[in-house]
């Protein structure tokens, strides 16, 4: 059986078998969506990078704790999402200025369309806790469930912060 056709349990048992190179796999299978969740929880370009790579060091070392009835992709995008979370409240008790560039900071991609470009303006002006939930359910096509798992929020909590999302960015986004 060819290693991309292999499950991510699949893949992942054979890492802890000593197969490092089904680790590749999985990152290549799931670095775009630990991205996405870092760049909308971090609204900074470089950062977000680097916490989706210490996501899946993280992964990577702790990944005999992995349980295989679960989604590996839910179990790596919570990480990225408490790696965050703990970044946050660091920064906050420090009050640190590198936490003024990240609330400054929004992130622009010179090359998309316009309107994708006027979306992900929007996106970065809305609050994290709202962003990142939105983010998980319609560009991640996760469930509630997996939304409130991920972000250790109830389900209820989830869908109301998807909805105030939808409201705020639907106010942004009129002329």
């Amino acid at each position: 059986m060819a290693v991309d056709e292999r499950t991510d349990q699949e893949l992942v048992q054979a890492c802890l078998e000593g197969n490092r190179y089904a680790f590749e796999d999985l990152v290549r299978r799931h670095q775009d969506s630990v991205f996405g969740l870092a760049v909308g929880m971090m609204r900074n370009r470089e950062d977000a990078a680097d916490m989706a790579q210490d996501a899946f060091i993280r992964a990577y070392a702790k990944l005999e704790q992995y349980n295989p009835e679960y989604s590996f992709r839910s179990w790596i995008l919570r990480i990225c999402a408490n790696q965050t979370k703990n970044l946050f409240r660091k920064r906050m008790r420090r009050r640190s200025a590198e936490e003024k560039h990240l609330q400054e900071n929004s992130i622009r991609d010179d090359e998309t369309e316009a309107d994708f470009q006027q979306l992900e303006d929007a996106l970065a002006r809305l609050p994290a806790k709202l962003a990142a939930p939105l983010r998980l359910k319609h560009m991640e096509g996760l469930s509630y469930e997996d939304v409130s798992e991920i972000l250790g929020i109830g389900v209820s909590a989830a869908k109301m912060r998807v909805l105030r999302a939808k409201k705020q960015l639907a106010e942004m986004m009129i002329p």
